[in-house]
């Protein structure tokens, strides 16, 4: 089995489940910032008519040999590949390929595609020689009937999405691409906490240049990649409007982090939300996404290091949480970990501390800035 996590592959149950255009979708909402290849796959049998680029038609000579691989040459309506092009697809592949020689073509036309590229291919045979980082199949609402090929591939599907003509149940921009592979938009919300007085930096923190953007910008356009709303605790509202975020103040001021967890969790759309710090830099989005998706039937998600070291300002919390958090905070409480003892929570040990790594002095700052940290910066 090929293993590409940089390759989204999209299936369908039958014909007109708008598979193209959903692939179109996908491509159009990633070009604007990473270079997409678009892949048509079409298979047959050794007596079946000559496969075609396009349900409509499109140029289908007869092909010798068991596959043959061709690259659209410009944007066209004519051909699957050529709207991909239009969408905004850098390079766009069509293989025909006779079934039985089904793997020898897909491991020829991903040789010549290297590892970490962005691709949207339609297909769902190919699903049988390769395991992609994300995998959709479409089905027609109305319509009960499948071809063997979708049913066989069903298992492996990460999702199914329905069609009713016009839209999917499943919105093609919930597709992710970051880090070299692919991810579903999860049904959570992000929150920033801007932070109270910054006594040990002298200055608030999230204001810090780095690269011509302040931190806290930087830390909201990543987790803009991942997620659909994206809000900041803060009471100082004006030095922020900047971010272009809806901004959430303290119930009460004054009362720590906690209150600004209870105040934005209230605020938010999402029964879920990633709570971060505002002195992060560096955000692992594949750990935050796999946070959020251990925290079924729980109410906290907390990462732990192995030191026994807390990590509740890069965790997820469920609005579940918002009562008891209030509460503490009425009994004069401000510590966030006084949750352990209230509510569901889900322990994550990890190694190490370079996923929380945080900007907590003046010198933290020079070292990032100088790219001390071994990271990028």
């Amino acid at each position: 089995m090929l293993l590409r996590p940089d390759t989204f592959i999209i299936g369908a149950a039958a014909r007109k489940t708008g598979k193209t255009a959903f692939a179109c979708r996908v491509i159009g909402n990633l070009a604007p910032r990473v270079a997409v290849i678009g892949i048509k796959i079409t298979p047959a049998h050794e007596d079946e008519p000559c496969p075609k680029d396009g349900d409509g038609g499109g140029e289908c000579r007869e092909f010798d040999g068991p596959f043959r691989i061709t690259e659209a040459a410009s944007p066209s309506s004519a051909t699957d590949t050529g709207r991909m092009l239009q969408a905004g697809a850098s390079r766009a592949f069509w293989l025909q390929v006779r079934r039985e020689h089904l793997r020898e073509a897909v491991e020829t036309l991903f040789a010549g595609i290297p590892e970490g590229a962005c691709i949207v291919a339609e297909g769902n045979s190919v699903r049988t020689v390769l395991e992609p980082g994300l995998f959709v199949l479409l089905r027609e609402k109305a319509n009960p009937e499948t071809k063997p090929s979708f049913r066989e591939a069903l298992p492996q599907a990460d999702r199914v999405g329905l069609f009713d003509g016009r839209e999917w149940d499943f919105p093609p921009e919930d597709c992710r691409f970051f880090d070299g592979r692919w991810f579903i938009r999860p049904r959570a919300s992000a929150v920033i906490l801007a932070g109270g007085d910054s006594r040990r930096m002298g200055l608030d923190k999230a204001l810090l240049p780095i690269a011509g953007k302040p931190l806290i910008a930087r830390i909201a356009d990543r987790l803009k990649e991942l997620f659909a709303e994206v809000i900041v605790g803060a009471n100082r509202i004006e030095d922020y409007r900047f971010l272009d975020l809806e901004i959430v103040p303290d119930r009460e001021p004054g009362q720590g982090p906690l209150m600004g967890i209870a105040s934005c969790l209230e605020r938010a759309a999402e029964d879920l939300a990633f709570v971060t710090a505002c002195d992060v830099p560096e955000i692992d989005l594949s750990f935050i996404h796999r946070l959020i998706g251990l925290a079924r039937g729980y109410d906290m998600v907390l990462p732990v290091t192995g030191d026994r070291r807390y990590e509740p300002l890069f965790a997820v919390y469920r609005k579940t949480v918002v009562p008891a958090a209030l509460d503490i905070l009425r009994q004069g409480g401000r510590r966030i970990i006084d949750l352990l003892d209230r509510v569901d929570v889900r322990l994550v040990e990890v190694s190490g501390t370079d996923l929380f790594r945080n900007i907590n002095t003046l010198d933290d700052y020079r070292k990032y800035v100088g790219g001390c940290w071994g990271v990028r910066s």
